[in-house]
Order: C-alpha cells, then structure tokens, then sequence
C-alpha cells in the first residue's frame, strides 16, 4: 500500500483540468439527450454546476486549505449554483464526497474509495424515485469497482472508477426503454464519465485532448445579477465558530433583502441588499474578522447617508409572494402583470437554486410559492425550498403555459394552503403542447425523429411528426383536446415563429378544432415557435 496523499493543492489542479475536459465535452453530452429538442442542456448544466462550485473554492485563502475544507467550499458553491436536475444531482454527489473528506488534511487512496461510495450514496437518498441507468447508475458501480479492487494509488482510483463508469454507461440503453428507442446512452452518465476522466488526467499530469469523446465546445458562466435598490453588500467572515442562521436573521432584522448566508462553522460568505451597508459590515464584524468586502451603488442617485440611516427598516409585507421562471418577453410580461417576481435564467442555462432564492428574497414576503416551469428546474427549485428555511414552496410547473395558468389562480391574500389548492386545481387542468425542430437523429416515444423534423410534445413526450411546423401545431392541439375536456387553446408565438403565424394559427387551428375558444398571444419564448395551453 502506497502513503501517497491527495493534498488540497493537487485536488486543486486537478478539478481545474477536469472542468477543462468537462467544457470540450459540454456538447458532446448535450447531444445525446434522449428527446432532440434544441434546449436539451445536461453537459452545460453540469459544467455550471462544477463552475460554480470552483469559484465558490476561490473565496478563501489557500494558506490554510485542507482537502476537507477545499471539497466543502466546492460543493456548497455547487448546491447554490446548481442548474437542472443534472446539475442538482451532481452538486448532491459533490456533497456526499465533502462529507466524507470533511476531517482531512489530506486524503488517501482509500479514503478516496469511501469518498466516492459517499457521493453515491448521498445523490441516492436526495432523489425521491430513483431511476437506473441513469448518472446515478453510473456512478454507484463506479463506486462499488474502487471498493472491490481495492486501489493503492490515487491515480488508480479514478481509473478504476472511470473504466467501471464506462461500462456501467454502456449498459445504460438496457435499463432504460426511453434510452434504447433514441439510440443513445444516458446523457448524464456520460457527464460522469467525463469527471472521472478528468480527474484521472488531473492527477496523473496528462494532457486534456483537444478533441472531445464526440463533439465541441462550451460557454462562460453567466454571473448572477442583483436588482433592486440602495447597496448591494458582500463579505466574507471568518471566525473559529459561526452561526449562519443567527447572523441571517440579524441581517433581516436590520431590513435586509436578497439575504444569502452560506458556508461552513469558520467560513461565511455574505450577500445582503441594504439601504445602509454600514449595519450589515458591522453585524459581520461583531462576529467574526472581515475580508473580501465588496459594496456597490445600486441607486440611480446617491442618496444623503444620514437621511437613509433614519429612515425605518423596510417591513415584511403582508400576503403572499409568487416567483415564476420564465424566458421569452410576452410570457415575463405576462408573469409580472400577475403580481410574480420573474426569475429569468442566464443566458441560455437553467436558473440555480441561488438565484431562485434571490428572486423569492425580492417578493418582501415571508412565504413564497415558486413556478419553476420547466421539467428541468424543478431540482433545482426544490433544493431552494430546502436551503430557504421554509420561505419558499414549490409548484411543481413544467411549462410555462402551465404555470400561467396556477398564476391566474394565485391571489395574494389567500393563506398557502388555499393558494396551493386552488393553483394545483389549474395546473391539474391544463396539457402543455410544445413545438420546434429535431436537432438530431432520434427513435423516441416508439416514434423515429430525423433532423430538421417538426415534432410536437405533449406533456414532455413526442406525440407528433411533420416536415411542417404548422401541421405539428395542428396535429398535437388535436391529440390533446382528445385527451381531455377543453373549452380553450392558448398559442404562445416564439420569437422564431413562421411569418404570418397569428393568421394561420386563427384560421387553420380554429377550423380544426370548432366550438373551442382560440387564443393567439406573443410568448416571445426561444427554441419553441409554438407553446400551447390547452384547458
């Protein structure tokens, strides 16, 4: 047995290397998710997730770094910045190996073992239903090959790992009916492999090819935005023991907003909207030692210091707050005249549970219901209600004309649980059809997708096929109203809409479907010419 120590400095080096491998593979991982729609994004949001966890890393001085401490700032960074439910799962994995290392100034070759068998069993338990042959999957026979071979190095760790992760990978299509229709393995999977590799190479000092395992690319992480007004307050205190629920609560005290509190029992980093940033330095600094101090003028004009220190600290407003996920002009503007705080997402990403709690913080409300309205945040938005601390309660929406619909349920001065019924009787009463392009080769939901293709989704599945994005919109409104009872049909335009859509949509989906109500409106919304609520 080797006395070979991973150290915090070549862990380090090594997560650098693997977010590399993981970025020229970004695409590659993208490509194989299983339904061929143009925003399907496993690679990017594991790659935000790991980017977020790094910078994360970055907060604190490497003088007195720790594998332990280093694994820890990693993965809270990542549960905060995590984006879909690729990246929610990573982020738990990530969490599960930083438990494990947590005590460690350096770790082991078997240490490393059990730091692996953690993160899969961590990620197992945060998923409600979990599904074999997906990431999980992988990284659980991953797990269980370093424990059975027994490596004595770190290197043969992660080769270990990766080998047993690649087959595991391969297996995938066998579990998973929905994998072997399209043709493909388990997008998320391969996002795994991938970090094995990376790790792998990290430690062993090799090259990161230029080529990826199949395609190219990734993009920057898109820095968060912070709206409002006053100043906007970050540090980062350091003291032998904190409590970050106390000085949260402090900072609410004092009228802060868009409050995020994270970290360890040393470290916190600090994020407070504030009229005054002198009694939020101060409440750090009664706590523990200051460093990393940023302040930045939100306010359109400087206000006199003195007038804003006298004025009363801004009271939780009565009633409830709604916060919606949205993209696309019409459907924003449609959220906010319903009263909903809008939680744009970055560029073309997922929003993390940070900047869901963000935008939750900026309703004033003390209990939060959250539209996430998109399969793909719904992780996402649950581990925000988690890291809340009761503000925020999930709606579990899955498309934006869906989530419209419990929105013109909501009313501000209903309790939650009145709000909750009367929401999750729209959103029980509304099917989603959704129409685009194929952006590749596919044989799903027992049906074959070429390249270029119109298809229809119904609720998430692929019920319709045309060289048309017309006859789609027209073939999957159809086979949803036979689904169900429907008195209406609501067209939401993207912002890649046909020309002349509007008309087509009122004569030829009104001939179609006589006797019902139909409604055109702009939802401004990308990848989708066509999103439809049919109620």
């Amino acid at each position: 047995m080797t006395d070979e120590l991973l150290t915090a400095d070549r862990l380090r080096a090594a997560l650098a290397v693997t977010e590399r491998w993981l970025a020229t593979n970004r695409e590659a991982i993208n490509a194989i998710n299983v339904y061929p729609v143009p925003d399907g994004d496993t690679g990017t949001n594991m790659l935000l997730t790991l980017r977020a966890g790094l910078a994360a890393a970055d907060t604190t001085p490497g003088a007195t770094e720790t594998v332990g401490t280093l694994c820890d700032r990693v993965a809270r960074g990542a549960l905060l910045g995590a984006r879909g439910n690729s990246g929610v799962i990573l982020s738990q994995m990530m969490r599960g190996a930083a438990e494990a290392l947590a005590d460690l100034e350096a770790a082991s070759p078997t240490e490393l073992v059990r730091a692996l068998q953690n993160a899969s069993d961590v990620a197992y338990e945060a998923v409600s239903t979990p599904v074999e042959g997906t990431m999980l999957t992988v990284l659980r026979e991953a797990a269980e090959a370093t424990v059975a071979v027994g490596p004595d190095t770190l290197v043969g760790v992660f080769t270990t790992a990766e080998a047993a992760a690649q087959t595991a990978l391969d297996r995938t299509p066998q579990q998973l009916a929905r994998l072997r229709e399209a043709g493909v393995v388990d997008s998320g999977g391969l996002g795994i492999v991938v970090l094995l590799a990376g790790l792998r190479m990290g430690l062993a000092g090799e090259e990161v090819p230029s080529e990826p395992i199949l395609t190219m690319g990734a993009p920057d992480i898109a820095a968060m935005e912070h709206t409002g007004y006053g100043y906007c307050t970050e540090f980062v205190v350091q003291a032998p023991r904190l409590d970050r629920q106390s000085l949260s609560q402090r900072l609410n005290d004092l009228g802060g907003e868009s409050i995020l509190v994270v970290g360890d029992l040393s470290t916190l980093h600090v994020h407070v909207h504030m009229h005054d940033p002198g009694p939020a330095l101060s409440a750090g600094a009664t706590v523990g030692s200051l460093s990393a101090v940023k302040v930045d003028n939100m306010q359109s004009q400087h206000e006199d210091w003195a007038a804003r220190a006298s004025e009363p600290p801004p009271m939780v407003l009565p009633g409830l707050g709604l916060v919606a996920v949205a993209r696309g002009a019409g459907f924003e503007a449609a959220f906010r005249g319903l009263g909903a705080i809008v939680a744009i997402p970055p560029d073309d990403a997922r929003p993390s549970a940070g900047e869901l709690i963000e935008a939750a913080r900026r309703t004033g409300r003390a209990n939060v219901l959250l539209l996430p309205n998109d399969s793909d945040v719904l992780m996402a938005a649950e581990q925000a209600a988690q890291q809340s601390e009761g503000l925020i309660t999930v709606l579990p929406s899955r498309s934006m004309s869906a989530g419209l619909s419990a929105a013109l349920a909501f009313n501000v001065d209903d309790t939650l649980m009145e709000a909750l019924a009367a929401m999750r009787a729209a959103l029980n009463g509304v099917r989603c059809v959704e129409v685009t392009r194929a952006a590749r080769d596919a044989r799903v939901d027992d049906l074959t997708v070429e390249v270029g293709q119109a298809i229809a989704l119904l609720d998430g599945h692929v019920v319709a096929i045309s060289a048309s994005l017309d006859d789609a919109l027209i073939a999957g409104v159809t086979i949803a109203v036979t689904r169900a009872p429907t008195e209406i049909v609501t067209v939401y335009l993207g912002s890649n809409a046909p020309i002349g859509a509007e008309e087509m949509v009122m004569d030829r989906l009104g001939a179609a479907l006589p006797g019902l109500t139909v409604e055109v409106m702009d939802g401004g919304q990308p990848h989708y010419p066509y999103i439809v609520g049919v109620e």
